[in-house]
């Protein structure tokens, strides 16, 4: 059985090289218009088909239209005077009641934290001591000054440690304030460090070597690489 000539091989190599180069450029994009796409469907869906029973016809993008007016016009509601009566009397009412009454009040703390202006969940990016000493993780600080539980002393911080490839899940530690590392890097570099298994390197906060989007000098530069190695132009 004889070898493949060169040409076929340059050829195969030529080819491979070209699919995984279109391959990264394609991914993001499609992955962007994916997740834009169910957004518009789940939220287009809150309202869609209602209007959709009283008019007897479906236009997309009506229920998502409605449903922006409708928290605008919540909002607007409450910053007046007499919503802001209306409002107290709602809290008051649905916190009185047992089962309601702690569901309602959870709900909003952790809706007002995440969604709130002045605040946001992860305040920094630290490294802990986890699983076990020696071994570091990355973690989030969501709590720079919590409230002392079960009769610790000395100061600590609350911390989120995702895991890896999928950060939504993790653990939430409480870790004294001399363990924690802190990370020189931004929350969202941290985060791809987690959600890559560390493949991702993060880049110092101001290096000035942040990129955005794919990073075509190094994609570009391995396809010319991988040419000058097989003689390909």
């Amino acid at each position: 059985m004889t070898d493949p000539p060169l040409a076929a091989l340059h050829l195969g190599r030529r080819f491979r090289r070209y699919f995984f180069t279109g391959l990264v450029v394609l991914a993001p994009v499609g992955l962007t218009i994916g997740v834009l796409v169910w957004s518009f469907r789940l939220l287009d869906g809150i309202l869609g088909g209602l209007f959709e029973d009283w008019v007897g016809r479906r236009i997309p993008g009506v229920g998502l239209a409605l449903l922006l007016i409708m928290v605008v016009a919540i909002g607007w509601i409450v910053r007046q005077a007499a919503g802001r009566q209306l409002l107290h009397w709602w809290n008051r009412s649905l916190v009185r009641f047992p089962l309601t009454g702690r569901i309602y009040h959870s709900a909003s703390q952790i809706v007002q934290t995440i969604v709130g202006e002045r605040k946001r969940v992860f305040q920094r990016p630290v490294l802990v001591p986890y699983p076990s000493e020696g071994l570091w993780a990355v973690a989030f600080v969501t709590n720079e000054h919590p409230a002392p539980i079960g009769g610790i002393t000395e100061r600590c911080v609350n911390v989120f440690v995702p895991t890896t490839p999928n950060p939504t899940s993790g653990f939430m530690l409480i870790v004294p304030v001399d363990r924690i590392r802190p990370l020189d890097v931004s929350i969202e570099d941290a985060m791809k460090l987690v959600i890559s298994a560390g493949a991702v390197a993060p880049v110092p906060v101001g290096s000035g070597t942040k990129s955005r989007g794919l990073d075509l000098d190094h994609l570009l530069r391995d396809t010319s690489e991988h040419a000058a190695d097989d003689g390909t132009p």
